[in-house]
């Protein structure tokens, strides 16, 4: 049974150092290993993107309105990526406060043609800290049409906020979620390999059932039994725990 909320903000605020540690092993665990992406989002809650800081255009035609070839641009942070792996994103906010967010590339991801997807605690709607704009070049027109492409690469998100609840019940725990969702992910493309999103689909679903506005959702228990997991275990033993807690959700 998990701690009484009161108890979770101590917790939190000592485990800090083992989260972090707890994220260098799982990326560390990888066998192509890929650093954290560090997003300043000072200035806005909702930091806009182009496509193109994760996928650059491979394509070598210039667009109409543009002097240089498209496929001069910078590589994306997607672009090295193998097939069936993620990166953490920390997205910086005022104040010294952070988000954390997950890109994933793989194969069962079908929502656009890339196959990569960001997993969002706060949903793919309404708290919604990023946003992607396309800024690749059509290939029929041969010129940019910007447009609004957040919900096609945050599909592995739940629809809507599942990182909600008083401070004393959830104090901060975005953090968690993305280590849950790499946790989940390792777990079932170790089962099921590119197949993993059917099962991860199903989670978010338990997941986001509503307890109350101030208790959270089921979601707020898991992440609250996660922090104790890290807190107590080393990583390797950690994640195994993880993974059973993980299972129970079923």
């Amino acid at each position: 049974m998990t701690m009484l909320s009161s108890s979770r903000i101590t917790l939190f605020k000592k485990s800090a150092g083992r989260n972090d540690e707890f994220e260098r092993y799982l990326m560390s665990s990888e066998t192509h290993m890929s650093g954290i992406i560090n997003l300043d989002s000072t200035r806005a809650y909702v930091m806009t993107l182009p496509l193109s800081f994760f996928v650059s255009v491979k394509s070598a035609v210039k667009c109409a309105d543009q002097n240089v070839a498209v496929g001069q641009r910078p590589r994306g942070k997607a672009d090295a990526m193998p097939y069936e792996s993620f990166r953490i994103i920390n997205v910086h906010h005022r104040g010294s406060n952070a988000h954390s967010l997950v890109l994933i590339k793989s194969r069962a991801i079908k929502t656009n043609p890339h196959h990569i997807a960001i997993f969002e605690s706060n949903g793919r709607n309404g708290f919604c800290s990023i946003r992607i704009l396309d800024d690749h070049c059509s290939r029929k027109t041969q010129s940019i049409q910007i447009k609004n492409v957040t919900k096609a690469y945050t599909s592995i998100s739940p629809e809507f906020n599942i990182n909600y609840g008083s401070d004393a019940n959830n104090p901060g725990y975005c953090g968690i979620y993305s280590i849950i969702c790499i946790v989940a992910f390792r777990h079932y493309r170790s089962k099921t390999g590119a197949r993993w999103l059917a099962n991860w689909t199903k989670l978010l679903m338990h997941m986001s059932h509503c307890i109350d506005r101030n208790a959270g959702c089921l979601g707020v228990e898991l992440a609250a039994r996660v922090q104790e997991i890290i807190a107590s275990n080393a990583c390797s033993c950690a994640e195994r725990k993880i993974i059973a807690a993980i299972r129970a959700c079923r």
